[in-house]
């Protein structure tokens, strides 16, 4: 099954640092697993996976979860999960990617040092803002200002499963940002299953990765 990058020419759906000059490779730390995954369409993937849908949300989002460290373990040597708790009790902060390209999470503030559970001081975490799974979507209708309040049609087929996930990579040890990006990953439809879902999560995770190494300058 072939697996199509959605992307623009209009707009830059990225921003890194200009001390950003040598991405993670051996280690990374992770957080944002607890409450990033969102589905969208929920009706309909209950129905195509035979999920109650009162309890739809919370299955994918911890199937997905499961499913983006599972692939983000075979990238990395060693992976650090820090709970979320770590991270949402900081402001949330809005970052400029183009003209009217903006996303949103939390940022740890300047001068605090996110810690592990062992209280290590990971070098680098990698913050999951959202991850939005759904059909035919087009990740200008959440992070374009002048769309996101435009009324989706209705759908009643799809010819896409896509992912779209906002991210940053920051720097634990200097606080900033270095890279943020928002990524759409589609791949053509044909009967929705647990199989579909975990291969695009995967396929997530290695443009994630692909682009953090782009990034660097």
């Amino acid at each position: 099954m072939s697996i199509l990058c959605g992307c623009s020419q209009s707009y830059r759906w990225n921003q890194s640092h200009p001390s950003y000059k040598k991405a993670p490779e051996g280690s990374i730390a992770v957080t944002g697993l607890d409450e990033a995954f969102v589905v969208t369409r929920s009706s309909w993937f209950a129905k195509k996976l035979e999920i109650s849908k009162d309890s739809i949300q919370t299955f994918t989002s911890n199937f997905c979860s499961k499913a983006f460290l599972e692939e983000l373990r075979k990238a990395y040597a060693s992976v650090t999960v820090i709970p979320d708790a770590a991270i949402n009790h900081f402001p949330e902060e809005s970052q400029k990617l183009d003209s009217r390209i903006f996303m949103k999470g939390h940022l740890p503030e300047q001068g605090v040092v996110v810690k592990d559970s062992s209280g290590n001081v990971p070098p680098y975490i990698l913050i999951i803002h959202e991850f939005i799974l759904g059909t035919d979507l087009q990740r200008e209708d959440f992070y374009d200002y002048a769309l996101i309040h435009n009324e989706a049609p209705e759908k009643k087929t799809s010819k896409n499963l896509s992912a779209i996930v906002s991210y940053t990579l920051w720097d634990n040890e200097k606080q900033r940002p270095l890279y943020s990006a928002v990524n759409q990953v589609d791949q053509p439809n044909v009967k929705l299953s647990l199989a579909d879902i975990t291969q695009i999560v995967a396929s997530s995770v290695k443009q994630i990765k692909r682009n953090l190494t782009a990034g660097v300058q």
